[in-house]
């Protein structure tokens, strides 16, 4: 059996993995779980419950950051660690901050400000049957309230959430390099990172991967960020870098 990737279709911790997948050019099925039900299979796999899990072979991966080292020493054309340690260094550094600090706080800040049935059917439930759907709307009551609790979302860690999601745009500004990349002159993990857990922050146009559900609430969400040059960043990051 081949390379596995057991998803959530719309989250940018799966982006992550999604996109060095793609990068890298690695044949692999997507499974694509819904939030809550997933729990069960996911816990199966791995003794915990988060998204995404990669199996590839004996080997089960969970965790973008894992799945991306697993990647890079199974599949090293398309590097995206630099050669260079200390370089490197740097670059997991980036990786990781942004893996323990801004890709929470912008699923938090998100989700704060356009967490409803509607939104979750949209843009998590695309490829479910319409029976499947059905359940799930009738059930969102429940799971809704088990999100918000779980992640903790009140307007107070809103709050102090949509800071971080401006102070890493800030960063991604003031980091840059003449080319565009945070450490060096290539494409390289810190990069893939800081762009992939920004962009629910930002509208990425015509990139060919799974659309969220419009609505007001996104719109506005969306403006939040839509004049930074941060979000510009990311935006290129998209452009150069992400094969579909």
């Amino acid at each position: 059996m081949g390379i596995r990737l057991y998803q959530f279709l719309a989250s940018h911790f799966n982006e992550k993995a999604r996109w060095t997948l793609d990068l890298k050019r690695v044949p692999h099925e997507r499974i694509t779980l819904l939030p809550g039900p997933h729990a069960l299979k996911v816990k199966r796999l791995t003794g915990q419950t988060a998204t995404p899990v990669l199996v590839d072979g004996d080997a089960v991966v969970a965790g973008s950051a894992r799945i991306v080292d697993h990647l890079e020493r199974r599949f090293p054309e398309r590097a995206l660690y630099p050669q260079d340690a200390v370089a490197r260094e740097r670059a997991l550094a980036i990786q990781g901050e942004f893996d323990a600090e801004v890709g929470p706080a912008v699923r938090l800040a998100k989700f704060f400000a356009v967490l409803d049935a509607d939104y979750v059917l949209g843009t998590f439930c695309r490829e479910a049957s319409p029976a499947a759907r059905a359940v799930y709307r009738a059930a969102f009551p429940l799971i809704g309230r088990v999100m918000r609790s779980s992640m903790a979302i009140d307007a107070a860690n809103a709050e102090r959430a949509r800071e971080r999601v401006r102070s890493a745009l800030e960063f991604v500004t003031a980091n840059a390099g003449r080319d565009g990349y945070l450490v060096g002159d290539t494409f390289s993990v810190a990069d893939l990172s800081c762009a992939a857990l920004l962009m629910p922050a930002v509208r990425v146009a015509d990139w060919g991967g799974p659309t969220e559900h419009d609505s007001d609430k996104t719109r506005r969400w969306l403006a939040n960020w839509s004049g930074h040059p941060g979000a510009e960043w990311v935006r290129a990051m998209y452009r150069r870098h992400r094969v579909p």
